[in-house]
């Protein structure tokens, strides 16, 4: 089987270049959500703030959500080659760890029973993670691709919308 090489200075330079996306994506999703106040308040300020104007609020802070757990699997995805690096002896940590906890298991009293789950509980949460490299890889699909796009057009709007709400606040 051909063995894949990939330069770690081509790898470190895409990854600053993604992170640096990540960063602009993540602005723009706070900013969205902090347009969505002036837009909320002008809601607020006719009859009060009802129901339908939480409902309406919460929809509006829908697309800047959506883009921070884009950006959130991105960054994950950025991190995936690093992870794989480390598979090997985090899988044998994990799988010794849980030798320890078994031959203690045998011996262990009543009382120091709730320490030993929550020891378990701890390894079985590691190794989940080190098997889950294919969970970042869910931000490329294209369902989701289209949905951030659509979410960071939306949030371009909302921040045009927030600049127009706060200017209709200034001049009430």
């Amino acid at each position: 089987m051909a063995r894949i090489s990939i330069s770690t200075v081509q790898l470190s330079s895409l990854e600053r270049t993604v992170r640096g996306l990540v960063r602009f994506v993540r602005r723009l999703a706070i900013a969205a959500a902090v347009a969505v106040v002036p837009m909320a308040l002008l809601l607020r300020r006719d009859d009060g703030f009802d129901g339908l104007d939480a409902l309406v609020t919460i929809l509006l802070l829908a697309p800047a959500a959506i883009v921070l757990f884009f950006a959130q699997g991105v960054l994950e995805l950025v991190s995936l080659p690093e992870r794989l690096r480390k598979i090997p002896g985090e899988g044998q940590e994990r799988l010794s760890e849980l030798a320890r906890i078994a031959g203690e298991a045998r011996t262990t009293s009543a009382r120091a029973a709730p320490f030993l789950l929550w020891r378990l509980r701890g390894t079985i949460g590691s190794v989940r993670d080190v098997a889950g490299i294919a969970l970042p890889l869910r931000v490329l699909t294209p369902g989701f691709l289209g949905l951030a796009a659509l979410a960071a057009l939306a949030c371009v709007v909302l921040v045009g919308a927030g600049l127009i709400a706060l200017v209709a606040l200034a001049l009430a």
